[in-house]
């Protein structure tokens, strides 16, 4: 357990420095959180890939596919969730978002590998059913398919799991308090 967890300035910290580590760490938890979004035949969550973090400006970036359902989810409401769960320090994150959909430098998909490029193609789309997973690997990768997802945090709460109970914090804006499990 991290003894930074048991203030609130120390977890508020201890957030913020996994969820750096999630973008340049492959494996750590803040690497790949859970999205949820809503819509209106229900909801769906899914695992994203951490790409980016400004503290400063309390953003998180993601890619994804222009046609897949949680762009389109987002286009409905622009609030999700993202879920992230340490089970070495059993510990959760759950942070509230809103989220912005932009477009993505040139210079993005010029880093691209080829297998990353075919996530953004355009044969088949997201969704469409095919014979056989190997057709997938014959689709056409296009920029233009490629979506950047800001998230803007607007509250980030905690609940830790400890051999002497349960902590959960809650931070919103410039206020942060201990709240009940």
């Amino acid at each position: 357990m991290s003894d930074a967890l048991t203030d609130l300035n120390g977890t508020l910290c201890d957030v913020w420095a996994r969820l750096e580590s999630g973008v340049v760490v492959p494996g750590s938890p803040a690497n790949l959180p859970v999205l949820a979004t809503a819509s209106p035949s229900g909801g769906a969550a899914r695992i994203v890939v951490l790409r980016g973090v400004d503290r400063s400006a309390q953003t998180l970036w993601f890619y994804s596919h222009a046609a897949a359902s949680k762009v389109a989810d987002l286009k409905a409401n622009s609030r999700a969730e993202l879920l992230i769960w340490d089970p070495r320090d059993r510990l959760q994150i759950r942070l509230g978002v809103s989220i912005d959909l932009g477009t993505v430098s040139a210079d993005v998909w010029d880093g691209l590998g080829p297998g990353t490029r075919l996530n953004y193609a355009t044969d088949p789309l997201p969704g469409t059913k095919i014979d056989d997973p190997s057709d997938a690997q014959q689709a056409t990768p296009q920029h233009h398919q490629m979506v950047l997802l800001t998230a803007h945090i607007a509250r980030i709460e905690t609940l830790q799991i400890t051999n002497d109970g349960l902590r959960r914090a809650v931070f919103e804006g410039s206020t942060s308090r201990w709240i009940a499990p």
